[in-house]
This record gives structure tokens, sequence and C-alpha cells, in this order.
């Protein structure tokens, strides 16, 4: 009896991971302006170096919102031009200072560019909203299209 409700908790954690998120957004932008690039710790390519943008995009239903980013360079391969970089980012809806979603995560970049490789894809966690979006998680996949547009889509739970 003891391992049959285990299996039951067990089988009921997992499957809560699984849930399906109850809202989706979809995100779109052209490609994304050149970054301000601050140079910290070493010159050239360096651990701590930041990246900032601030740009406007869409939501599939045509809403307008602002999207700032800052990422930090965490941990490099020299040897095979790879950067590690931590994302802090925000979208901001409507007028921007009150209905909000927050993501962050790391992904892998090459050294030589400011942004994903084109065609490429990645995933960050949503960490919190504002406003409308008070208390939400979830995540977002990030695709660098390979006609240098973007498509961020949030899985909001």
């Amino acid at each position: 009896m003891r391992l049959l409700k285990i299996i039951l908790v067990a089988v009921s954690i997992f499957s809560a991971s699984l849930a399906i998120a109850d809202t989706k957004i979809i995100v779109t932008h052209p490609e994304v302006p050149p970054a301000t690039f601050l140079d910290f710790g070493k010159s050239g390519q360096s651990i701590g170096d930041v990246r900032i943008w601030h740009f406007d995009a869409k939501t599939d239903s045509g809403s307008k919102l602002t999207t700032d980013w800052i990422m930090t360079t965490t941990g490099l391969i020299s040897d095979k031009g790879i950067e590690y970089r931590i994302t802090s980012a925000v979208f901001s809806f409507d007028d921007g200072t009150k209905d909000q979603i927050v993501i962050q995560g790391v992904a892998k970049y090459s050294s030589a560019k400011a942004t994903l490789e084109e065609a490429t894809s990645t995933r960050r966690a949503i960490t919190g909203g504002t406003g409308k979006f008070a208390g939400i998680g979830g995540w977002v996949e990030t695709v660098h299209l390979v006609d240098g547009s973007w498509q961020h889509t949030l899985y909001i739970k």
C-alpha cells in the first residue's frame, strides 16, 4: 500500500510538470538593432560583457509591446568560439508600466555574434509578471528565424 502511494505521488508530480500552458502569446519582431555593448572585464570578448537592447514588437493578435533585454556573458569556451550568456528580458504591454512579463535564462552563443545564430532556438523561464500578468510562470521558446526576424512563444501557466 505504501508503495502504491509513493507511485501515485510520483506520477502526480511528473504529470503536473508536463501540464500544457494555460495561455500562449506569440511575439514577433524584425531583426534586432545593434546592441549597446559594455566591455567589462578583459578587453574584447570576456566574462562580464553586457549587451543591452530596447525595441518594439507585436503579438499574434496585433497588439504592440516594447521589449527590453540585458544579456551578460557568464562563461567562455574560447577555443570553440562559444559563450554562455544569461538573459533577463521584459515584455511590456500597453503603456509599458503596468502589464509586464519577465523572463530569464542561459543560452549558448557564438562569440562572433551578439544574438543567437539564425535558424536556432532556446528556452527561458517566465519568472513573473506585473499587472494582469502578476503571479504567472511558464516558459518562452525563442526562435531566430532564417530571415533574421524573431519569434518568442510565451507559454503562460
